[in-house]
């Protein structure tokens, strides 16, 4: 992952976009800069990296159509941020909104009235994955490079007992939900997960 990852190398990554397409991830980048400005990830980084992280991750291995590229940048907006949902259907449409709810583990109540979010509802983890494992191949394509990324970084930050929980639940829930979406990703988190359970002997 390349470090000094920017706003102009990260759209040299779309140049195979139309300019509607990129129209569309500009609003996305935007949209997630913005919504997680005010947050940062354990190792003290600004949030925004992690999504802009998780988007160049399936580039990378060419999962790079507009709407994948979207739901990358924006897989946390839903759960850890008020964006009210209006503005993602607006933007996006009912069918991105759908795919983030899904792939968040705590979801936002809505006052139907005012629009403000009045409590959230966190998902049971066999329902989490449940609900992941029939989604689309593109919201498990962003479900298995958002857990790559943290096995990736998280022993920047994260004591080893905390990684050896974190690549155990990988094996029991990410792995199997990777082996029905794409083998590589089955083969590069079973490697992370390996290197991490290899610390324990």
């Amino acid at each position: 992952m390349d470090d000094d990852m920017d706003r102009k190398k990260f759209f040299a990554l779309l140049s195979h976009l139309t300019a509607g397409d990129i129209t569309q991830v500009q609003l996305a980048y935007w949209l997630a800069k913005n919504a997680h400005r005010e947050q940062e990830r354990d190792s003290g980084e600004r949030y925004f990296e992690h999504p802009r992280d998780v988007a160049v991750t399936l580039i990378s291995h060419g999962v790079n159509d507009r709407d994948s590229v979207i739901m990358a940048l924006l897989h946390d907006v839903v759960e850890d941020t008020n964006t009210p949902f209006p503005v993602i259907i607006n933007l996006f449409g009912h069918e991105m909104w759908e795919s983030l709810f899904l792939l968040s583990k705590v979801t936002p109540v809505f006052d139907p009235v005012t629009g403000q979010i009045f409590g959230r509802y966190k998902k049971t983890d066999d329902e989490y994955y449940a609900e992941l494992m029939k989604a689309k191949v593109s919201v498990k394509s962003v479900k298995c490079g958002d857990r790559l990324r943290n096995l990736q970084q998280m022993g920047e930050s994260w004591p080893l007992e905390k990684q050896i929980t974190y690549a155990r639940h990988t094996i029991e829930k990410v792995l199997p939900l990777a082996q029905a979406t794409d083998l590589w990703f089955y083969e590069v988190l079973k490697a992370e997960v390996d290197k991490i359970l290899a610390q324990v002997h």
